[in-house]
């Protein structure tokens, strides 16, 4: 994978880049809730895409797991390290995290040395773009994913455009999950369950994630009630 993203310019060489001032700060949001290790253990996933990546602590966690499971997954986090939420910039203690400079987030600086600090660089490889680019750019480059974790913009039309984009990347059989799916976020609640609606899925929720998992081969799916068919996930 590593040759196929530096056809694109990111060889992932930080040997230069100005870490002065920063300090591991792996700081997320349920970044090690049990759904991960549960779709670790059910996909063993060879590559995982995280749509929205933050600091890195979600995707730290699932290095370990990998690693705990013998899985040698590698990882392609999409993020523009701008902060893909109002609230990240409304928020005074989230915006500290943006590490403004000049007005300008540089916190992509943070999420490299949290990777770097625990071992992980030559796993994880960044793609410093909105979602919806980084969905067309890995299809263009013929990357599909075991599991992708959605985790991004939390609008419902946002929410609803990763999943059809990165639909397309998952691998028949693979698992596509994500977080705040809660009466907190209710677009993303609306925009999963119509995708599920739509698609024939079935979808599980607890504790806040959603989950759901793409058919071994291409089927056209019978319409489903208006109401989604949730079951709790174990």
């Amino acid at each position: 994978m590593a040759d196929v993203f530096r056809r694109v310019g990111i060889d992932k060489d930080y040997s230069t880049m100005d870490f002065s001032g920063v300090v591991e700060d792996v700081q997320g949001w349920e970044s090690r809730h049990k759904v991960f290790e549960t779709v670790f253990q059910d996909v063993r996933p060879k590559i995982v895409f995280e749509v929205g990546t933050w600091k890195g602590a979600s995707v730290l966690h699932m290095d370990a797991l990998s690693r705990k499971l013998g899985c040698d997954t590698l990882f392609v986090c999409v993020d523009t390290w701008l902060g893909s939420n109002d609230t990240l910039w409304i928020d005074t203690d989230f915006r500290k995290s943006l590490m403004l400079q000049h007005g300008y987030p540089t916190m992509f600086r943070q999420f490299i040395y949290n990777i770097t600090k625990n071992g992980a660089v030559d796993r994880i490889f960044p793609l410093p773009m909105t979602s919806t680019c980084g969905a067309y750019l890995l299809k263009r480059l013929g990357l599909v994913a075991d599991a992708i974790y959605v985790d991004a913009g939390h609008e419902e039309d946002e929410v609803a455009t990763d999943l059809k984009l990165y639909y397309d990347v998952l691998r028949p059989g693979g698992v596509m999950f994500g977080d705040d799916y809660s009466s907190d976020w209710p677009g993303v609640v609306r925009a999963v369950n119509t995708f599920c609606q739509d698609h024939g899925l079935v979808l599980t929720s607890g504790a806040g994630k959603w989950r759901f998992q793409s058919p071994l081969k291409t089927v056209h799916p019978e319409p489903m009630p208006l109401e989604p068919i949730l079951s709790e996930m174990p």
